[in-house]
């Protein structure tokens, strides 16, 4: 030290110094004192039970069409009927029916159709005029007695009836037509009957 302790009372004013800026000391806290580990497992896992929920997709409005209505084979509706979707009908219905999308016909109908697109196979009867947006398909032995009114038609059997068809008309060489005809394109096999006047009218 540079300077001489002259006197005890001098010594004691030193310590005192020393002592009190000892206690101005900001007292030591173990590092780890306020913090709670733990492990990143517990030992026993809790399992939550969620019931589970069946949702059935709703189709909006403007897809309707994936809908698909059966009427089986021994099933006789006497009355109109609407399908929002498609129909495929092996029985019969005695009214008219209007469907949004496909009407799949292979049983009868005795009414008037109005459909996206029609299908009459396997001997289908079909007893009315036919109204169809896109198109319209005649199946081998299938029969129709009314006029149709289509965009495409592919008649591979029996009409009998006018024919309005915008876009394309194709007979095949089993078609019988009795009928007059309006279509945009017409394309007539070999061996085709037709009985009544064409017309060929071009968009």
């Amino acid at each position: 030290m540079s300077e001489k302790i002259n006197s005890n009372d001098d010594l004691q004013d030193i310590l005192n110094d020393i002592d009190e800026l000892n206690e101005e000391k900001e007292p030591e806290v173990p590092l780890f004192q306020n913090m709670k580990i733990e492990k990143p497992f517990s030992e026993t896992t809790n399992v939550v039970s969620t019931p589970v929920t069946t949702v059935k997709k709703v189709q909006p409005k403007s897809n309707m069409n994936s809908e698909y209505t059966v009427i089986g084979n021994t099933t006789v509706i006497q009355s109109n009927v609407t399908c929002g979707g498609s129909i495929k009908i092996n029985g019969q219905i005695k009214g008219k029916l209007v469907v949004n999308g496909s009407a799949d016909i292979y049983g009868s109908v005795d009414g008037d159709i109005e459909a996206g697109e029609v299908i009459v196979e396997n001997g289908a009867k079909v007893n009315g005029n036919i109204f169809c947006k896109s198109e319209l398909n005649v199946g081998t032995g299938s029969n129709i007695v009314g006029n149709i009114s289509a965009k495409n038609a592919y008649i591979n059997s029996n009409v009998c009836g006018n024919l309005e068809i915008t876009s394309e008309l194709k007979l095949t060489s089993t078609a019988t037509v009795n009928g007059d005809i309006v279509a945009g394109n017409i394309s007539v096999a070999s061996g085709a009957l037709l009985n009544g006047r064409i017309n060929i009218k071009r968009q």
